[in-house]
């Protein structure tokens, strides 16, 4: 049992570092949303909490409003993807500290979702992303490989595959 305390502990971790995680992606949507309509208000010709402009095209490195535009919606995207990937995890990690083990069907059920939407959604993002960057005309593509997330993806399905198998041979044990 000394182990599956460790691996309590490991994951409790891991569902401190998603929720803090989530949050931060979440507060930069918000903060990316609220740039967008600062940027709507600019344009508009009205002055919002005495910031101009020009400051909000340096932060997003642009150099009309249109740009601006098109690299706020990109940021928008990434972060509200990256919430939803580490609200998903954070609800895995939080069911698995109630289940009290990695080994249950629902967990396992859980884990192969979260790969599925790990390949899923930052894939979705850069093609959102891309299409917003083209339409506002907004030079130079990102850097947004989807390696990672489609190894990681791939890694949790398997890791599902295991953690069903620990469910069924732990149900086993018990009946026989």
């Amino acid at each position: 049992m000394n182990s599956l305390n460790r691996v309590q502990k490991t994951f409790r971790v891991f569902e401190i570092l998603s929720k803090a995680a989530m949050i931060l992606s979440f507060l930069w949507a918000a903060v990316t949303a609220a740039g967008l309509l600062c940027g709507f208000a600019w344009y508009s010709g009205v002055s919002v909490a005495g910031v101009s402009r020009e400051t909000l095209l340096v932060m997003t490195r642009s150099s009309t409003l249109n740009q601006m535009t098109g690299v706020l919606l990109s940021e928008l995207v990434f972060a509200l993807t990256d919430g939803a990937l580490f609200l998903l995890s954070f609800r895995y990690f939080r069911q698995e500290q109630e289940d009290g083990t990695p080994f249950t069907r629902d967990g396992a059920e859980q884990i192969r979702y979260l790969g599925i939407w790990t390949i899923a959604l930052p894939l979705a993002a850069v093609v959102l992303a891309s299409a917003f960057r083209e339409v506002f005309g907004v030079s130079g593509a990102g850097d947004w490989g989807n390696r990672f997330s489609v190894t990681l993806g791939v890694v949790l399905i398997l890791a599902s595959l295991i953690f069903r198998c620990g469910a069924e041979l732990e149900e086993c044990s018990r009946v026989c």
